[in-house]
């Protein structure tokens, strides 16, 4: 009687495992489940460097109703900023956010509910709806104030910075504790123990991620949060996030010349004393009376794509091929702008943030979680016999070990691959700024006035450049 009533709860487990898999397939699905994301933005990025910005925002829109809708989004809203859409980019990004809100406060439910138990066994990664990363809400933030920046709306901006700025410091007091989601601590323990140093099993991942301290200190939001607030003559506060931008990249010259400039007007004289030999006079000089100051935001590329990597682990004592996200190290842009005025050069781009670094070190976060998941989904089988789960359900079974074996290949893709900044004073009127990466180049007619700051944001996509310049 024992062992019938065993095999009953088996076939029960089994049972309800399989009808998660036909709700799964009946319309709560990931759009990524058959088609891998990547591919599905390949064709986006297609559409966007021919200038076809309504077709990638109408793909985008039939995609951005299921459980993914928050990642569709995010592409969306990046597509329509490119395009000068600032009033649809706005509407995308505000729903995103909203849905980053939804996501947290159910994350626990998703994490236990759905990476353990029966679920777990028969589905995979892509089975939960994608929740993003503190990296790309931050980003999100950034380029929300970035919209509103370029209305005018200056209140808005700094609303956008804030909460960009309390993402980091949540995230930093969190230290990305992850929620495994395995309920059996002994054998979550077991499976991370006999798999130690399993980083040197991704070491293109660990070249990548090892160039940032973690996932979501950004340099570029700190500096466009300081350029808001001193935009808004709170000069103090963006001292502040200068000197944060500058902790996080300290390579980058020129917020070093605003930390400089910023210490010396607010008669920090410790700190100007400590800063100012590392910093010319160019750097940090302040604009004359008759001159305005020019500040260039240039977002380059995109990020890299996640590839699928198949890996040994042992699990229970035996070697198991498993299925991972990984990144592989690929040639950036890091090709800096050359910004000229007046037919004269005035300076060039140097790197802020690199996001491919950030989401590299994202995934890395992520990885002992991950193993452990699919070891707890390889013990779970193994206590199924297949022959139970075949009579059960023959060929979905199979579809459900077929979902198991693919790598969530899921991140925001219209990122920029790096993001670089420049700012110089500038004569007062209205001129062409002349833009060039390489063969690539492009005029913009800005207009500067004395006082006062002239921002241009410039994007790189699909081997074009797109500006957009505002005087405040």
């Amino acid at each position: 009687m024992k062992n019938r009533g065993e095999g009953m709860r088996v076939k029960v487990t089994i049972i309800w495992g399989l009808l998660g898999v036909m709700a799964f397939l009946s319309g709560c699905a990931t759009n990524s489940i058959f088609s891998s994301y990547p591919s599905q933005i390949e064709n986006i990025k297609l559409q966007v460097s021919i200038g076809d910005f309504t077709g990638a925002q109408a793909v985008l829109a039939k995609k951005s109703m299921g459980a993914d809708k928050m990642l569709y989004l995010m592409e969306r809203g990046r597509i329509s900023q490119i395009a000068g859409d600032t009033e649809a980019s706005i509407q995308d990004f505000q729903t995103v956010l909203g849905e980053f809100e939804t996501k947290e406060a159910a994350a626990k439910i998703t994490a236990t509910g759905v990476a353990s138990g029966a679920g777990a066994v028969m589905l995979n990664e892509n089975a939960i709806p994608y929740r993003g990363d503190t990296y790309e809400r931050v980003f999100v933030h950034s380029f929300q104030a970035l919209n509103f920046l370029g209305e005018g709306n200056l209140d808005a901006a700094a609303v956008e910075v804030r909460r960009a700025n309390l993402e980091q410091k949540l995230a930093l007091q969190e230290n990305e504790n992850e929620l495994i989601g395995a309920q059996d601590e002994d054998e979550k323990a077991n499976i991370l123990r006999g798999n130690q140093g399993y980083e040197s099993k991704f070491p293109a991942l660990a070249t990548m991620a090892g160039r940032v301290k973690n996932s979501f200190q950004n340099a570029y939001s700190f500096y466009i949060s300081g350029l808001i607030y001193e935009i808004n003559g709170d000069a103090n506060d963006a001292y502040i996030d200068y000197k944060k931008a500058l902790e996080i990249y300290p390579g980058n010259s020129y917020i070093r010349g605003d930390v400089a400039r910023l210490a010396k007007y607010l008669s920090m004289d410790e700190d100007f004393e400590q800063i100012k030999d590392s910093v010319s006079g160019a750097m940090m000089a302040s604009p004359e009376e008759d001159e305005g100051r020019l500040v260039v935001l240039y977002e380059q590329g995109y990020v890299p794509e996640k590839q699928e990597v198949n890996v040994l682990f042992d699990i229970t004592g035996a070697p198991n091929n498993m299925v991972f996200p990984t990144y592989y190290e690929g040639e950036l842009p890091r090709r800096p702008l050359v910004i000229g005025l007046a037919g004269e050069r005035l300076g060039e781009t140097e790197t802020v943030v690199q996001p491919s670094a950030m989401a590299a070190r994202a995934l890395s976060d992520r990885m002992a979680g991950m193993i452990v998941r699919q070891g707890l989904r390889i013990i779970a089988r193994e206590k199924m016999k297949d022959n139970q789960i075949s009579s059960v359900f023959g060929a979905l079974a199979g579809l459900g070990q077929l979902l198991l074996n693919r790598a969530d290949l899921r991140s925001w893709l219209m990122l920029p691959a790096e993001v670089q900044i420049m700012h110089a004073p500038a004569s007062h009127g209205e001129q062409v700024l002349t833009l060039r990466n390489g063969s690539i180049s492009a005029d913009v007619i800005i207009n500067v006035q004395p006082g006062r700051m002239t921002v241009v944001h410039v994007i790189e996509a699909g081997g074009q450049l797109h500006s957009r310049a505002v005087t405040i």
